[in-house]
């Protein structure tokens, strides 16, 4: 059986068509131009989505999909004090869902996107809520934006962390102090965690940090899509 599993975030859509339990082919479109990318299909379609607007694009053009939120989640207890759970990414859950399905509990995951979230998953198997960042490329930009005289760099590694120029200054702040903010978050979750929780990284910068941050015990780059897969197995 194929299934086509979509993962809408605010800047980009995966796509990942799975036959079976194997992952086939991955692709990705930016969000924005999402209209015109989305052709009718008979497959089963799970969805995760963070972007009401795409919303209706996949729901005109894929009227048989099934989109997964906290509220309908299963397989998986959502213990959050908030009282509307259509406020969590339902990328969150789904990656929450994912590690604890393949790499077990208890768990950090961390996915580099337009944000970057840091979820927990308890020891009995509760995603228990987590944190959120800006993105690493949004740091970038609105440096940029918000400043007179600093240029919009490349997002990659920097000669040394003392920057003896304003790029390699970027380069060092935007790379080893992201990776800092990871290490830094990682050792506050692990201490109401326990030192023994796993910590899966995905998202687009995800083999970047990954190279730069302490802590960081697997790179998932497809996190998500499997956790949409997971979805259906309940």
């Amino acid at each position: 059986m194929r299934l086509l599993a979509i993962d809408i975030g605010n800047t980009s859509t995966v796509f990942g068509l799975f036959k079976g339990a194997k992952l086939k082919k991955k692709w990705r479109v930016p969000t924005e131009k999402l209209a015109g990318r989305v052709k009718k299909n008979n497959f089963p379609v799970v969805v995760s989505s963070v972007v009401p607007q795409a919303d209706k694009i996949i729901k005109k053009q894929l009227p048989q999909a099934h989109f997964v939120t906290a509220s309908n989640i299963k397989g998986i207890k959502i213990k959050i004090k908030i009282r509307n759970k259509a406020e969590v990414g339902a990328d969150r859950v789904v990656n929450a869902l994912a590690a604890l399905r393949l790499y077990g509990k208890p768990a950090i995951i961390v996915d580099f996107g337009t944000a970057t979230t840091f979820d927990a998953l308890s020891s009995k198997g509760e995603y228990l809520g987590g944190a959120i960042a800006p993105g690493i490329a949004l740091t970038r930009d609105i440096l940029h934006e918000r400043t007179a005289k600093l240029p919009k760099v490349k997002i990659a590694p920097p000669q040394k962390v003392i920057g003896d120029s304003t790029v390699g200054a970027l380069k060092s702040g935007l790379v080893y102090g992201y990776a800092a903010l990871v290490e830094g978050m990682i050792v506050r979750f692990k201490d109401q965690l326990g030192e023994k929780t796993k910590v899966i990284a995905t998202g687009g910068y995800a083999e970047l940090i990954g190279k730069y941050a302490r802590g960081i015990d697997i790179i998932d780059q497809d996190l998500t899509l499997k956790g949409l897969m997971e979805c259906l197995k309940n």
